[in-house]
């Protein structure tokens, strides 16, 4: 279990790099064709690093990933539904940063896809980090 703990934290280090050196938008269009195409465990990296891309944004990066919402919305709700459960974690995680960038109204529609219980999961992490934001 240590090593995979130190795995994940050398991996995050790498992805928060990879975000700041290259941007949002270029990540974005990077992950988003593999989002739809790779399989575990290059998937559960792609999630990853679009999670990292999304937790390291300002608000100044929403102009950029505005276009791409619609997208990123369809292309990481049904990896809630994956069998490996490291994937569906961090696919709710993206959620909740997407809802923590561009706001439950603007979000909702892109999240029609999900099942009651996963939309209640992403509001429980997103209301959860409102509160400890404040």
């Amino acid at each position: 279990k240590q090593w995979y703990q130190r795995r994940v934290r050398g991996q995050n280090t790498i992805f928060q790099v990879l975000a700041s050196t290259f941007g949002e938008e270029t990540i974005i269009k990077i992950v988003m064709p593999m989002l739809q195409n790779e399989t575990f465990p290059v998937l559960l990296a792609v999630i990853n690093l679009l999670y990292q891309c999304l937790k390291d944004s300002k608000d100044s990066a929403k102009s950029v990933l505005e276009p791409w919402l619609a997208e990123m919305g369809e292309s990481v709700c049904p990896h809630c539904s994956h069998v490996e459960t490291n994937v569906r974690k961090q696919s709710i995680f993206c959620l909740v940063e997407l809802l923590l960038l561009f706001g439950p109204d603007q979000m909702d529609p892109h999240l029609k896809s999900l099942t009651v219980s996963q939309k209640k999961l992403v509001y429980l992490y997103y209301n959860r980090h409102q509160r400890t934001a404040r």
